[in-house]
């Protein structure tokens, strides 16, 4: 077994949670995994083990066990996944002795630094900075930074521009997407008992009322008039039985409220009329660019981070205000918005597709490995 260049990458929700963190760790692995300078390994916390593909156990967050033990101890159950992964993790670090560990889970990486100190492993760790976390980032080698915001603000903090890599998060692309129209959605709808006729409105992420603020987005459609038709999916939280009575209450039959495979996701996107994302502070939330490269105008909070994820190509608005969203989703079909769907696809596809952003990865690795 050839060990000299073995890099991992390693996330503990892969297999079993559908967000960010999980997708953007396959679709790296899957794009870089036959790359000829170094031996890529996923490390994941559910599924088939293969020669590339391995499976670290883990108490997973959501199961009934972790949220108990959780309660008991005074600890997150996300944070007993991250410390489980990492302690089942240690006999891979034995036996393939990898050269950088990539990881975007960052009490798992904390874990990782203070194990190395103890035990005088030679790996370095290259943190993907998605929340985003730090300055000061003392316990890690080197950082992915997704924006020129997260960029700067590190940089103001202490870090130095050696230690870290600006490279977006990459996306599956077809290329085909560029030229093909918008699929016919009747039939998607049919299949998935979505009413015809309405305008849909699409929001995925963590069906939450802290980060997500799924709440938030409920009573802005809740204001607008009936033509209009809600779907959110994501992962469930604590907070979505909260989030569903609410939809149910003020929205009746015009929400469903869903977890589905990111297989699925496609179908979604191409029977929406526009994307939401209400959420005050991200990373880079990968949705906006997937959203992007199906063709959907996306209405988001006016900040930095949706400023440079979607350029000139963003519906802004004040989410901290009430009825702010829902009026400018409102004059965008009053008005039919001039909106180049196609010319936003080319953007999406440019800046974000693995096509596009395969070689600046594997240099970041490289780099990384021999210095």
């Amino acid at each position: 077994m050839n060990i000299q260049n073995n890099v991992f990458i390693i996330c503990p929700g892969l297999g079993h949670v559908n967000r960010g963190y999980e997708s953007f760790t396959q679709e790296c692995f899957d794009t870089l995994k036959d790359n000829s300078s170094f031996n890529l390994l996923l490390i994941k916390g559910v599924g088939p083990t293969t020669n590339k593909n391995k499976t670290a156990f883990c108490l997973r967050r959501n199961s009934l066990f972790t949220k108990l033990l959780g309660k008991l101890i005074n600890k997150e159950p996300y944070l007993i996944e991250q410390f489980s992964f990492f302690i089942t993790l240690i006999p891979f670090l034995i036996i393939y002795k990898p050269k950088i560990i990539f990881y975007s889970d960052f009490n798992l990486g904390t874990f990782l630094w203070h194990l190395r100190k103890f035990l005088k492993f030679k790996y370095k760790l290259l943190f993907s900075n998605g929340a985003p976390n730090g300055p000061p980032f003392t316990r890690t080698d080197h950082i992915q930074q997704h924006l020129p915001t997260h960029l700067a603000r590190a940089l103001n903090g202490g870090t130095s521009l050696e230690m870290q890599t600006l490279i977006p998060y990459g996306i599956k692309f077809a290329y085909s997407q560029l030229i093909a129209p918008k699929n016919e959605s009747t039939a998607i709808k049919l299949k998935l008992n979505i009413p015809l006729e309405k305008k849909i409105i699409l929001s995925a992420g963590a069906v939450n009322k802290s980060h997500k603020r799924m709440d938030y987005l409920i009573n802005e459609v809740a204001l607008l008039s009936d033509e209009y038709y809600l779907i959110i999916l994501g992962q469930y939280t604590s907070d979505t039985p909260f989030i569903q009575e609410m939809a149910n209450r003020l929205l009746g039959n015009r929400c469903i409220i869903s977890t589905v495979s990111n297989v699925e996701m496609p179908d979604y996107y191409n029977i929406a009329d526009v994307f939401v994302l209400a959420s005050l502070s991200e990373g880079l939330p990968r949705v906006l660019p997937e959203a992007m490269s199906f063709g959907l105008p996306c209405f988001v909070h006016d900040y930095p981070v949706t400023r440079e994820t979607l350029e000139k190509f963003g519906f802004y608005v004040d989410a901290t205000v009430e009825s702010a969203l829902a009026n400018s989703i409102a004059t965008y079909f009053s008005n039919i918005l001039a909106f180049d769907r196609q010319q936003m696809k080319q953007f999406a596809y440019n800046k974000y597709s693995w096509d596009n952003l395969k070689e600046g990865y594997s240099m970041m690795i490289n780099n990384l490995m021999i210095n």
